[in-house]
């Protein structure tokens, strides 16, 4: 009889583990989509809104978009993904929400640079790879916890080494570079950051902090392919 009860508990939990995932990946999917829908809306739909942005970029130089960007940083930093500190689920979502507007925002001055088909390409390219290596992630029994402390480090020298080529250096060669240090840093935090989902969930299973922690696993995944479809663009996108 014990059993009987210990599969139908398996079960159980393993059907709770599938939702929590399906929760995951769909606020991944809807920060994707709204991202989407803000670059078609700027890029590919005439109304005021876009045309103010456009006179305002082309009025600024292109350095309003700084904002943006640190509002953005602003937004992940105030983010605090730390289960314990989760007070209001609802705070999470404006913020990954709004977050996923103003990157759709900063994302269309990049597409802009790019052919559609280039665009297209890199995106379904990235979803393939996303996939594989969430596939990995849930697969996997190494533990990747100490992998993603050396990405994270190396994430840390490669935002200072972009602003240095950036803001001084100006190389191309640089920037193609970086582009592939980043695919090799966000494929490895991808498939840790898969990893760590199943983890989480084993740690708060039953607690009522579980239903929260997706917003942050979301958002982490969600940079995850944003940053290596940005990357795959650079290194194989034709610019216009």
């Amino acid at each position: 009889m014990n059993r009987y009860s210990n599969g139908a508990q398996e079960v159980q939990s393993q059907q709770s583990f599938s939702r929590f995932m399906s929760g995951i990946y769909a606020w991944v999917a809807g920060g994707l989509l709204i991202s989407a829908l803000t670059v078609f809306f700027l890029m590919y739909s005439y109304n005021p809104v876009s045309v103010a942005f456009w006179d305002l970029i082309v009025a600024t130089n292109g350095m309003v978009i700084y904002g943006f960007i640190i509002l953005e940083l602003v937004l992940v930093f105030t983010f605090r993904f730390n289960p314990e500190n989760i007070k209001s689920k609802a705070n999470y979502v404006v913020k990954y929400l709004l977050y996923a507007m103003v990157n759709g925002i900063t994302l269309s001055l990049v597409v802009f640079s790019y052919t559609d088909t280039s665009v297209f390409n890199a995106f379904i390219s990235t979803v393939g790879l996303f996939a594989v290596l969430s596939v990995i992630g849930f697969t996997t029994k190494k533990d990747l916890s100490k992998l993603g402390g050396i990405l994270l480090s190396m994430l840390l020298g490669l935002i200072i080494a972009s602003l240095v080529n950036i803001f001084f250096l100006h190389s191309s060669v640089g920037d193609l570079v970086l582009s592939i240090i980043t695919v090799v840093i966000f494929v490895g935090l991808t498939a840790y950051d898969t990893q760590k989902c199943r983890y989480l969930y084993q740690e708060f299973a039953g607690s009522p902090l579980l239903s929260r922690l997706s917003i942050g696993l979301a958002l982490e995944l969600y940079l995850d392919f944003i940053n290596l479809f940005l990357s795959i663009l650079r290194i194989f996108g034709k610019r216009k």
